[in-house]
């Protein structure tokens, strides 16, 4: 891969790896630990990465040895590359696990700002106990318009679970970011030089108040973007994206697919019924 510009920023992200603690496989066809290893060892080959971010549901089951799996191999695999890492939690991840693990405060959404050679990077949790959908509350809002006050030395990398641009299939409709325009009228006229999001397990680039939208592959599967309408499929498939954000706010992304043999594999296939029962369990509520 070419060589970064000064004052430019390579980002490994990844997302929706669904560990489990007890070595089950995921969907009954995937060991997502094996599946994080190898994209792993496959991110390990890009030079020049000074972060590595997971954009939610690391884990399956939210179980603490689920994340203690995750960070021993995060943690390894940044000091191998001289990286920072961030990580936010998603609609299958379980704060009290994550916050023991990982770091931050249960009781409140795990939002978080570091610093990377002079990028502020933010992570915003979107994730509601207990369901499927995104939401960002408006003290988090009131948060990131404060934190966005004071421009960053060299611009913002904004990282959370739900994308805000339009969802892939049926299902991920039902289970999106809510008020995605609340975001963007905070978005306006910042920083902000591009959005790291996941939730979708396929690569998807859209655009937010002018600020580009980099949804990362799944490590867990791939979603069946060709699947009939109001049906959801998925299938065996990993990978990440290699996401640099140069000083004059430019952004590109980069799929990297991590191959095996059993790519295209099918790991589950839900029906219209199927997808509409999950929409009204883990959806949003009624409007009232």
């Amino acid at each position: 891969m070419h060589a970064m510009p000064p004052g430019a920023l390579r980002i490994v992200h990844l997302s929706d790896a669904h560990l489990l603690a007890d070595g089950a496989l995921h969907q009954g066809v995937v060991d997502t630990a094996e599946a994080l290893d190898l994209v792993l060892a496959e991110a390990a080959r890009v030079e020049g990465v000074r972060l590595l971010v997971g954009s939610g549901d690391l884990s399956d089951d939210g179980t603490r040895a689920s994340y203690r799996h995750l960070r021993d191999r995060t943690d390894a695999w940044a000091r191998a590359a001289g990286a920072e890492v961030v990580l936010v939690p998603g609609n299958h991840d379980v704060r009290e696990g994550f916050a023991e693990v990982l770091g931050g405060d249960p009781a409140r959404p795990l939002d978080l700002v570091r610093d990377v050679d002079g990028w502020r990077v933010i992570g915003l949790d979107t994730s509601v106990p207990g369901a499927g959908y995104g939401l960002l509350r408006s003290e988090q809002l009131t948060w990131l318009r404060d934190e966005l006050a004071t421009p960053a030395g060299r611009g913002t990398v904004l990282v959370l679970h739900h994308p805000p641009v339009a969802a892939p299939t049926t299902l991920h409709e039902s289970l999106a970011l809510q008020d995605p325009e609340a975001l963007a009228a905070v978005l306006e006229g910042s920083d902000v030089r591009v959005v790291l999001a996941g939730h979708y397990h396929h690569h998807v680039v859209g655009h937010l108040a002018g600020v580009p939208v980099v949804v990362a592959p799944g490590v867990a599967n791939d979603t069946d973007v060709l699947a009939a309408v109001g049906t959801e499929r998925a299938v065996r498939g990993s990978g990440f994206a290699v996401v640099e954000v140069s000083a004059d706010g430019s952004v590109r992304s980069t799929p990297v697919p991590v191959r095996d043999p059993r790519d295209g594999d099918e790991v589950f296939a839900l029906d219209e019924a199927a997808v509409a029962r999950i929409s009204a369990e883990a959806g949003p509520p009624p409007a009232a």
